[in-house]
């Protein structure tokens, strides 16, 4: 075998931009699965991987239905250039998705289909006065609507995005107010729309992109009438309905009850002044669209659910949410997972969960804590390369502190840190696309363990395969030779890196290192998106160009193609 260093193409960063970087375009980009004749890719991504909605508004509510969608044009070229409002335009519509399912309105139909009364409440809720498919929003001019808003269940019609945000290079789509029930009637947490990219009138772009949304709430398993938190004879609590398949029914007794626990345990009138919006007294940034921050000195809306609850006990002593509880015992009590899966992307499936990285709800709920904005970061737990971390490339917590503290950590190596004092959700990255459009939303980073969930879709439109976005050619038509990549990464998929790679690991060893392991012998960030066939410079028996088959996963190594140097 040749002594020849001859570099296989990995998926993750390399490294370091070199001198090597101003060596003739690279015209070998393997296009497989991208479109090449596009002259233009868009990028979608919901803001928050799962938004969650009531359907029911006549009792108490915690959030309306309020989707976000961000999107980006990129002008494909050799380098690429994202286009802003001047340049180009976006819409969405719904699309069915690979069930069959469309969901193109929140609108009831008259004798079928019923999906929310919340136009009947959204003025004594809000204060805001929304037609029916119509979202909310401060602004009227960014209010974003369904597309069937004019003939539900017929239309649908393409929606502009309202909002184009010059700092962070994205179209914004605020306030989309759909919900998990499609117009079939069928529940549907993870519903399509397809975004389209328009340059001078003529569409040059589109990508089917996952609007989560989720109405799982479960308030019956406490605070229905003889449960624990509906058990007290001296207060007069709803029993549940004769009717106990009537689920509706079920949970606005149980929210009754919540209402007539507040009144006794705190002096207050809520069962009185129905619909309440909980966030007119218990501030949610969630809700501050304006971002004019808390009016009150109240308990924040985090502190009164997380705190409060994280506090309580059964008639043993025991807590009611044990922090070594699993996920249906904790955090899935109120939180969509227990059918709608909130916690379903990469991290999901390798086993972490809601405590590893936000901590216990003593912790979620503390005083001090800032709800939606202290957040586990990507680099609590990606904490740099093979050559520099903090004690691993990659940890299964993201803080090192107690578990009702759960500070996150902080790393060293910032290769895979977001935009400094900025969520993941607001960062931006490589050429300043956002980290979402090439990882996915958060809670839902591709890819998604089950091959054919909607979550997938983005991906395997813009690349050919699930995962992040890691082929050069979804926006690149060409490119030198060059490890200035998203986080420091080389060429991928390209005949000239594979054979031409050597000056740089002569120039920089470390580089080839960081992700290829101090010994060469390949780590998690070598690994291979999807099956490769790699080409080797030196002839086999019947002289012939090597191929090497590399399958998806691989930890792609030195010594796969030849001595290591």
């Amino acid at each position: 075998m040749t002594n020849r260093i001859i570099k296989l193409l990995t998926v993750l960063p390399l490294s370091f931009f070199i001198a090597a970087c101003a060596e003739p375009e690279d015209d070998s980009i393997d296009n497989s699965g991208v479109n090449i004749n596009a002259t233009h890719q868009v990028l979608a991504f919901n803001d928050l991987g799962m938004h969650c909605a009531d359907l029911d508004y006549s009792t108490f509510v915690i959030l309306p239905p309020f989707n976000v969608v961000h999107s980006q044009v990129i002008e494909r070229g050799a380098p690429p250039r994202i286009l802003d409002d001047t340049q180009a335009t976006v819409d969405y519509h719904a699309v069915q998705d690979g069930s069959g399912s469309t969901n193109s309105t929140s609108q009831n139909q008259a004798g079928g289909v019923t999906k929310s009364n919340f136009w009947d409440y959204v003025f004594d809720l809000f204060g805001l006065d929304p037609q029916p498919d119509e979202g909310m929003a401060i602004d009227p001019a960014f209010s974003q609507a369904m597309p069937g808003i004019l003939n539900p269940y017929t239309a649908n019609d393409p929606q502009p995005f309202k909002h184009f945000d010059n700092d962070k290079k994205w179209f914004a789509a605020d306030g989309i107010p759909i919900l998990p029930i499609d117009d079939a009637g069928q529940l549907n947490a993870y519903p399509l729309m397809r975004v389209s990219a328009a340059v001078s009138g003529e569409n040059v772009a589109n990508l089917d992109v996952v609007l989560p949304v989720a109405s799982e709430a479960d308030c019956q398993n406490c605070h229905e009438m003889g449960q624990i938190g509906a058990s007290d004879g001296n207060i007069d609590y709803m029993p549940p309905p004769a009717d106990a398949t009537d689920t509706n029914a079920v949970l606005q007794a149980a929210k009754h009850n919540i209402l007539v626990l507040h009144d006794n345990k705190h002096g207050t009138n809520l069962l009185n002044q129905k619909p309440v919006l909980c966030a007119s007294c218990h501030y949610s940034a969630a809700l501050d669209l304006a971002g004019t921050g808390p009016t009150n000195t109240l308990p924040k809306m985090s502190e009164v659910m997380h705190g409060h609850h994280g506090e309580l006990t059964d008639s043993t002593g025991a807590p009611l949410f044990p922090t070594n509880g699993t996920l249906e015992e904790t955090c899935y009590q109120c939180h969509p997972g227990k059918v709608t899966k909130c916690l379903r992307g990469a991290m999901g499936g390798a086993g972490i969960d809601c405590v590893d990285c936000h901590g216990s709800m003593l912790a979620v709920g503390s005083s001090t804590r800032e709800p939606w904005l202290d957040e586990p970061r990507c680099e609590s737990c990606h904490t740099g390369d093979a050559v520099k971390n903090d004690g691993d490339i990659r940890l299964n917590q993201a803080w090192s502190d107690h578990v009702d503290v759960a500070t996150p950590r902080l790393a060293s190596n910032k290769r895979f840190a977001e935009n400094t004092s900025t969520l993941y959700r607001n960062s931006l990255g490589h050429g300043d696309v956002a980290c979402e459009g090439c990882h996915g939303s958060t809670h839902a980073i591709w890819p998604n363990a089950m091959p054919t969930a909607n979550d997938n879709v983005a991906a395997n439109q813009l690349q050919g395969h699930s995962g992040t976005i890691t082929e050069c050619s979804v926006c690149h038509t060409s490119l030198p030779l060059t490890l200035n990549g998203p986080h420091g990464m080389h060429n991928v998929n390209s005949r000239t890196w594979n054979l031409e790679h050597e000056d740089f690991y002569e120039s920089n060893p470390d580089a080839c290192r960081a992700c290829h392991g101090q010994n060469l012998e390949g780590t998690v960030l070598s690994r291979t998106a999807a099956d490769r066939d790699y080409l080797r410079d030196d002839e086999d028996d019947e002289g012939g160009a090597q191929t090497i088959n590399v399958a998806k996963g691989t930890q792609v190594s030195c010594s796969l193609c030849h001595e290591r140097p």
